[in-house]
């Protein structure tokens, strides 16, 4: 969170009711805190940034934060609604960790209004709903201090989403999500990323049915393996090795039957027992270790099948 100092109002209103920062403000403009409604001063210097501050009284800048980003978009959907201002977009990032992809929705026509303090039937009260018609549709929670928790989400029992409330202030038509229980999306850049990965499997695929072919080696049936090309370290043949989910992790748990022949359980003096590829030529354990580590091939359908995100690779 920013940091505030005591008595300062990051925000106000100016006489025609719009919402104003310091920078933004006249000198001789007349301003009241959207907290408490007092009238604050604009003050500043050559040593301190300028800042609306309160005559006499004082609120928590939180609070004033709180307050005015609900007031500003329940402004921005009466200026949309009235064509008296843009259309509001949420930005909401990708669910997966490893993605900084995301997406920007704007928000549909059917919306028609928005109230403050809504209260909802699970006995919750909503910073602010957005509503189709007199339904409540969607819950707005503006973060300050605290996140939404998982539990107060599960209790909204409509779509929601979080937005930090001073960015509201600092861009009120471009919501940024913080966290969201709206409907679920594709993220562009994973749909790419699930695509190139798809193409290079394919390649993966496509080799060791042709090296199958020439080595006169038998592909498993089962859609749980995934053959991939291989040299064996001992022996230097040309191999097929099986790729499956929880391969390449030394396991001894039974992998899915029908078991490749050249898929074994075996004991050895480094890792121990566990299912390991082994050569159909020399009979030698082609070592997970070496195989993730060594195989990029292997590696790339193991990412793959390790993906909590996406389904198996298709055989």
């Amino acid at each position: 969170m920013r940091y505030r100092p005591s008595g300062v109002v990051p925000v106000a209103r100016s006489s025609n009711g719009d919402f104003v920062r310091p920078d933004e403000a006249e000198k001789t403009g007349k301003y009241t805190c959207p907290g408490c409604g007092e009238v604050v001063v604009l003050r500043g210097g050559d040593r301190r940034r300028t800042h609306f501050a309160h005559r006499r009284a004082s609120c928590s800048p939180d609070s004033v934060v709180h307050r005015a980003a609900k007031a500003r978009i329940i402004q921005v959907i009466e200026e949309w609604k009235t064509g008296r201002g843009p259309r509001p977009s949420v930005s909401r990032p990708c669910i997966r960790y490893d993605c900084d992809g995301g997406v920007v929705q704007d928000l549909p026509d059917d919306v028609t209004g928005a109230r403050s303090e809504v209260r909802l039937p699970s006995g919750l009260v909503g910073d602010v709903v957005l509503y189709r018609g007199s339904e409540p549709a969607v819950v707005v929670e503006l973060l300050v201090t605290s996140r939404v928790s998982r539990e107060k989400a599960a209790r909204f029992l409509l779509p929601w989403v979080e937005l930090e409330a001073q960015a509201v202030l600092d861009r009120p038509y471009w919501w940024v999500a913080v966290q969201d229980g709206l409907h679920s999306f594709r993220c562009p850049t994973c749909v790419r990323r699930e695509s190139d990965r798809g193409s290079d499997l394919s390649v993966i695929r496509d080799g060791a049915r042709q090296l199958a072919e020439r080595a006169d080696l038998e592909i498993s049936g089962n859609a749980h393996y995934h053959a991939i090309p291989h040299t064996c370290w001992s022996c230097s043949s040309e191999i097929l090795v099986y790729a499956w989910k929880g391969a390449g992790t030394h396991s001894p748990r039974r992998p899915p039957e029908p078991i490749p022949g050249t898929v074994q359980h075996r004991v050895t003096e480094g890792a121990g027992n566990y299912w390991a590829n082994c050569c159909p030529r020399c009979s030698a354990v082609q070592g997970d270790y070496y195989l993730v580590e060594e195989n990029a091939e292997y590696g790339l359908v193991r990412e793959a099948l390790d993906d909590p995100y996406r389904a198996e690779p298709a055989s």
